[in-house]
């Protein structure tokens, strides 16, 4: 029998604008098992993997791979998908299941619409990150993390791959480099316009059409994420997390994370604990 933790992500949706076409649907771990085996014809989704142990074999189409502990992959939607777990080294692995026209354009936005396979690639934190927000959906709020989270992760896959496959960089993923580079800085418009090589009007319009949001908010979305990790990974304090995210003080971060989280940071720390 097929052991998995499956999470549904359909409070996910609920706050997704309609003009958007775009749906989260199942999130999730599979457990070692070696009858593991999966056939989708013309999948009406898009998976995404991420192989925590063990290894198995995947064929899309008239591609085919071997993916092991540590690799992730990609299964594009309106693919034949066949997969299956190695029978003396079972995989377990975290995935998460979504479609629609926008993964579509994130996809060429990224260069990825015929990459699959991402040796070596660790996408484990922002899967689970997936796993967390089904389980807790907190609103709109939780709907443009996860939606930034998408970004993230094919942004991660997109620098994965080799100097031979990397195209030219466009100058939305020039901004969404910076970003990643400077997350804890308090970045401006202006120096996003400066590495994509635009105007500032022009990098938020491009920014917004690529990614649904501007890049404040993106920007901010990562940075309460991330507090969200150190409250619940770290001892610092609100005033030292608020330092290093670069918030003007501690009472202005305290705020905004209560009007974005729902909670104050303290308390968002006790109850995570409690959990």
């Amino acid at each position: 029998m097929l052991k998995e933790k499956i999470c549904q992500m359909k409070s996910i949706n609920e706050g997704l604008p309609k003009s958007v076409d775009l749906r989260f649907h199942l999130c999730g771990t599979t457990y070692p098992n070696k009858n593991y085996s999966i056939d989708r014809p013309a999948s009406r989704v898009m998976c995404i993997e991420y192989i925590l142990s063990g290894c198995g074999h995947v064929e899309i189409g008239d591609r085919q791979f071997s993916p092991k502990a540590g690799d992730t992959y990609c299964l594009p939607q309106g693919k034949d998908h066949h997969y299956y777990s190695d029978r003396k080294a079972p995989w377990k692995k975290i995935w998460i299941n979504l479609s629609g026209s926008y993964v579509e354009e994130l996809l060429r936005q990224f260069d990825l619409t015929h990459t699959y396979y991402f040796p070596a690639l660790d996408t484990s934190d922002l899967l689970q990150k997936f796993q967390y927000y089904a389980e807790h959906p907190n609103g709109a709020h939780t709907t443009e993390k996860c939606v930034a989270l998408l970004t993230q992760l094919l942004h991660r896959m997109s620098l994965a791959l080799s100097a031979s496959e990397q195209p030219a960089r466009t100058p939305v993923q020039a901004m969404l480099d910076y970003i990643e580079q400077h997350e804890t800085d308090a970045i401006r418009l202006e120096q996003l316009a400066a590495v994509a090589g635009k105007s500032s009007s022009q990098a938020e319009r491009l920014f917004r059409t690529a990614i649904g949001m501007p890049p404040y908010r993106y920007v901010l979305n990562r940075k309460l994420t991330l507090a969200c990790q150190l409250l619940t990974e770290t001892g610092m304090s609100v005033r030292d997390i608020a330092a290093y995210l670069s918030f003007e003080d501690e009472f202005y971060f305290s705020g905004l994370f209560r009007r974005k989280i729902g909670v104050s940071p303290t308390h968002y720390r006790k109850t995570a604990k409690k959990g």
